[in-house]
């Protein structure tokens, strides 16, 4: 991230909207179903310039659902006991929740809906190669 978007990126990362959807990404980290039932979501999810499949933020959508797939694996493959979802994987989770969150700090309706969820995905991205810092 570059030092002129840090701010911006830092005052979305601390907006309600964000923090609510971490909450439920602890909720749901290590409930396969709700985990599922999110990505398909995420699959469906239009904003008001449609989907972004064939933009940079579409990359980092399939670089965010890789991991979440990834996690899925991991608990289905489990023994029977509860996985821990690490804190990485946990803000992927919440990013991927704030893309299909209506209720975000630009809403996905509006033309540039679609910049608030693309930035907090770039970050999510970082934090899950380990280029950023999970907190």
């Amino acid at each position: 991230m570059s030092s002129e978007t840090q701010p911006a990126l830092d005052k979305l990362l601390a907006s309600a909207p964000f923090q609510r959807c971490r909450h439920e990404a602890a909720r749901t980290a290590n409930d396969p179903t709700a985990l599922t039932s999110l990505l398909d979501r995420v699959a469906a999810h239009e904003f008001g310039i449609g989907q972004l499949p064939d933009t940079r933020g579409g990359i980092d959508i399939d670089i965010a659902c890789a991991v979440v797939d990834a996690h899925i694996a991991e608990l289905n493959a489990g023994d029977g006991t509860s996985a821990i979802a690490d804190a990485r994987c946990r803000l992927v989770i919440a990013a991927l929740h704030y893309l299909v969150d209506k209720n975000d700090v630009i809403p996905d309706d509006l033309p540039e809906g679609h910049v608030d969820d693309v930035a907090v995905l770039r970050w999510a991205t970082h934090v899950a190669r380990g280029e950023a810092p999970a907190e």
